[in-house]
C-alpha cells in the first residue's frame, strides 16, 4: 500500500501542524505504508527537507517544488502562488502515480490541490484533512470583511468538499460547520489533533529550563498564554481580566509569543498600567514542555467564531504536561463544554472577564483542587489526545479504503 501526502505547507519550515505531520508520517511508514511527498522547497531556508527519522526509512520518498517564502500580509500573492503550488506540483504526480489514495493537507487553496489529486487519483480516494476552516476562519478573525469575498470562497470551499472522498475533521464543533455547508456526515470522519506522548511531558519546576531562564518566582502564580499572537488571538479580554486581578499582586499573566496583535496589546497593557502582563518572546520548539510546564493554568483567549472553523491545538499540549485550561470561547460550543463536563478546566463567553477571572482566583486559592484537575486533564489527554490513539485512526482510514477500492475492482 502506498499514499500520496499532498502537504501544502512545508516540513522545511516551523507551522502549527508540523509536529502533527512529522508524527503521521513516522507512524504511517512504521505501519509499513509506503509514502511518498509532494512539499514546497524554500532555498533560502537553508533546511532539511524533512527529519531524518523520516528521510531514512526505506518506505519514503519525496519530491519538492522550488517557491519563495510568501509575505503573510499580503493575501492575494499567497493565494496565487497556492494555485501556482498546485499546477507545478502535476509533474511530480504524473512521475509518481502508483499510489493507492492521496492524503491532502489542510489550507485555503485546498480546492486547487484537491482537484489536482482528483485528476491524477481518478477512482483512487482523495482524503482531505481540515485543519482550518476557509473562509470561515478568516471571516470570523476579521481578515474577510467584504460579503462578496465571502460568498465567492464559500462556493469554492463547497467545490473542495464534494471533490474529497472523506475529510477529516479536527473537533466535533468543526464536523457541525461541515454538515452547515452541506456536506454529507458518512463523508467526515472526527480525528482530533494530538501531542507526542514521546516528548511532550510535565517538566518540574526544578528541572524546568524556561524557570531557569527567567528566573520565576516559585511563590507567583502564573496565568500562561504562549503561541502565535495573531488574527485568532483576542488581547482584549486578557487585558479585561487582568486589570480586574490587578489588585492580586500574586497572580502574572506569562505572554509567551509573537504575532500581529502583540505589539498594540504590549503597548495597551503598558499604558494601562498592567504590570501584572508579562511579555516573553516566542521560545524555541524543543521548549515546549518546559514552557507549558512553567505555568499555573493556562488561558486560552479566542476572537468569537473560531471555534469550529479552528480548534487551539495547545489543549492537547497542556493536558499532556497536567495543567488546568481556562477558556474565552464561544457559549454553547462542544469544546469549551468539554472542560466544565470532564472537570478539567473552565470555559467562559467571549466578552465575559468577569467569570475568567473568577475561575482563575478559584484555582489559585484551591491547590488540591487544581491539581485534581491537572491530573484529570492529563488521563483525559492521554485517553484521547495522545499520538497513538489518532495517528492509527488515519492509518486504519487509508486501509479501510484501499481496501473497499480493492473489492470494487
Amino acid at each position: 500500500m502506498k499514499v500520496l501526502f499532498f502537504i501544502t505547507s512545508s516540513m522545511e519550515k516551523p507551522s502549527p501542524s508540523w509536529h502533527l505531520m512529522k508524527a503521521l508520517l513516522e507512524d504511517v511508514l512504521a505501519a509499513g505504508i509506503s509514502v511518498h511527498a509532494i512539499q514546497r522547497h524554500y532555498p533560502e531556508l537553508n533546511s532539511p527537507a524533512f527529519p531524518e527519522s523520516i528521510l531514512e526509512h526505506p518506505l519514503f520518498s519525496y519530491s519538492e517544488v522550488t517557491g519563495k517564502i510568501g509575505e503573510k500580509k499580503n493575501f492575494v500573492k499567497r493565494y496565487l502562488g497556492g494555485i501556482g503550488y498546485a499546477l507545478k506540483s502535476r509533474k511530480h504526480f504524473r512521475r509518481h502515480n502508483d499510489f493507492d489514495m492521496v492524503f491532502v493537507q489542510s489550507a485555503p487553496t485546498s480546492l486547487y490541490y484537491i482537484l489536482t489529486a482528483k485528476h491524477f487519483a481518478k477512482k483512487r480516494p482523495v482524503l482531505y484533512n481540515s485543519q482550518d476552516m476557509f473562509p470561515g476562519s478568516a471571516i470570523a478573525n476579521g481578515s474577510m470583511p467584504r460579503k462578496w469575498m465571502q460568498k465567492i470562497f464559500y462556493r469554492l470551499q463547497k467545490i473542495a468538499y464534494k471533490k474529497a472522498d472523506v475529510i477529516t475533521a479536527i473537533s466535533e464543533d468543526m464536523k457541525v460547520k461541515l454538515l452547515e455547508q452541506g456536506v454529507p456526515e458518512n463523508k467526515i470522519k472526527v480525528i482530533v489533533n494530538w501531542y507526542d506522548d514521546r516528548s511532550v511531558r510535565e517538566i518540574p519546576w526544578s528541572e524546568n529550563r524556561f524557570v531557569t531562564k527567567y528566573s520565576l518566582d516559585p511563590g507567583k502564580f502564573y496565568v500562561q498564554y504562549a503561541g502565535t499572537m495573531g488574527t485568532n488571538f483576542n488581547p482584549d479580554i486578557v487585558l479585561a481580566v487582568a486589570e480586574l486581578l490587578k489588585a492580586e499582586k500574586n497572580i502574572v499573566f506569562q505572554m509567551i509569543g509573537d504575532g500581529k496583535r502583540r505589539a498594540a496589546f504590549e503597548k495597551e497593557a503598558a499604558a494601562r498600567g498592567l504590570d501584572n502582563i508579562v511579555f516573553y518572546p516566542l521560545q524555541p520548539q524543543d521548549m515546549v514542555s518546559d514552557v507549558y510546564s512553567a505555568c499555573s493554568v493556562c488561558l486560552i483567549p479566542l476572537k468569537e467564531g473560531v471555534i469550529g472553523n479552528s480548534v487551539p491545538s495547545k489543549a492537547a499540549l497542556l493536558m499532556a504536561c497536567g495543567r488546568v485550561i481556562v477558556n474565552s470561547v464561544d457559549d454553547g460550543c462542544d469544546y469549551g463544554q468539554m472542560f466544565e463536563k470532564e472537570k478539567i478546566g473552565f470555559s467562559a463567553g467571549i466578552k465575559d472577564a468577569q467569570k475568567l477571572a473568577e475561575d482563575i482566583a478559584f484555582l489559585r486559592d484551591h491547590p488540591e483542587y487544581r491539581k485534581e484537575c491537572g491530573t484529570r486533564a492529563k488521563q483525559y489527554g492521554q485517553q484521547y489526545y495522545s499520538r497513538p490513539v489518532n495517528t492509527e485512526k488515519y492509518i486504519s482510514l487509508f486501509r479501510d479504503f484501499t481496501e473497499k477500492r480493492d473489492k470494487k475492482d
